[in-house]
């Protein structure tokens, strides 16, 4: 764990709520709409199935790749980006149906993903990147080193994420310490039957007292809500969620023979209380381990300075 920073260090903490979060997700998942690319800000670059990926590229010298998490875009990594672009050229996707990656043909899956990172490394030609997730992206990560290994891999970084989300009668790590496999099928189920009703019950559920009156059904913004919801073609991003839910990474990752840094954030709502570190100290010997106590399940952008001088500090020692 690092130190506790000092006052005036000039790190800043970035603090969100549930609602807000929400509305942010469904904006990056384009179910609110899409911002419009303005010129200069991204480069598309091809997938092997043609599919063109958005990346945005700042700075100069060695290679970062900055995987985001599901619901959110390039956006969340860009204060991260913008101080690592002083010794590092990053680079931050928007991943296959997020932000303005879209329209998106087929079947969107965690191999899939791990394959556009793949592309994106062949079409930059970088020679050895450090990789970087969290969340789903840590998950990405996990899965490209497990179908290509780390022969194009400088250092591995994953930000708040189990390598395996659901939890079992031998497995207490993953999601909440209490997600089983059945639990998210079921709720993966029920989206696929009612996608306007199952998202409309979680923004509900987390908008407060005075919004939820608003939001129910009969409520005018309720019911326009639901109508909205009822047009979005959701299918590709809940097969990536039954993807997430097979994934497991746990037996690959005990044999990662890159440098690996582990931040997790102490007020976590997925993992927050549950001994991961510990998990990814005894599985990966060679890892650094570091948590951030007031962080939450987003510790890159709730202090993206403390954050960037750390992973600048790591790649320095170890890449």
């Amino acid at each position: 764990m690092p130190p506790t920073e000092p006052a005036g260090s000039g790190h800043r903490t970035r603090r969100l709520t549930g609602f807000v979060d929400l509305l942010g997700a469904l904006h990056n998942l384009g179910w609110l709409g899409t911002a419009r690319l303005r010129g200069g800000e991204f480069v598309a670059y091809p997938a092997g199935d043609g599919q063109p990926i958005p990346v945005r590229v700042i700075g100069q010298g060695s290679p970062v790749v900055l995987v985001h998490g599901l619901g959110c875009s390039h956006r969340q990594w860009m204060p991260v980006a913008r101080r690592l672009s002083r010794r590092h050229r990053a680079y931050a996707w928007d991943g296959r149906g997020h932000g303005r990656c879209r329209p998106v043909e087929g079947v969107i899956t965690l191999a899939r993903l791990a394959h556009d990172l793949r592309d994106l490394i062949d079409h930059f030609d970088l020679g050895r990147a450090v990789l970087v997730g969290h969340s789903m992206g840590a998950l990405t990560v996990m899965q490209y080193l497990h179908d290509h290994g780390t022969a194009r891999v400088a250092a591995v970084v994953l930000v708040d994420q189990s390598p395996r989300i659901v939890t079992d009668e031998h497995w207490g790590l993953g999601l909440f310490g209490s997600c089983s496999a059945p639990m998210l099928h079921s709720l993966i189920a029920g989206a696929r039957l009612n996608l306007a009703e199952t998202v409309a019950a979680e923004i509900e559920a987390v908008a407060g007292e005075r919004l939820k009156p608003y939001l129910r059904p009969e409520a005018t913004l309720g019911r326009w809500l639901r109508r909205w919801l009822g047009r979005v073609e959701a299918a590709p991003l809940l097969d990536l969620a039954e993807s997430l839910v097979a994934a497991d990474f746990r037996h690959s990752l005990s044999r990662l023979d890159a440098p690996l840094m582990v931040v997790l954030g102490g007020r976590s709502s997925h993992y927050g209380g549950l001994p991961l570190g510990a998990w990814y100290r005894q599985a990966v010997p060679h890892a650094q381990v570091r948590v951030y106590p007031q962080a939450g399940h987003s510790p890159h952008y709730s202090e993206p300075w403390r954050f960037a001088d750390d992973l600048v500090q790591f790649i320095a020692d170890h890449a």
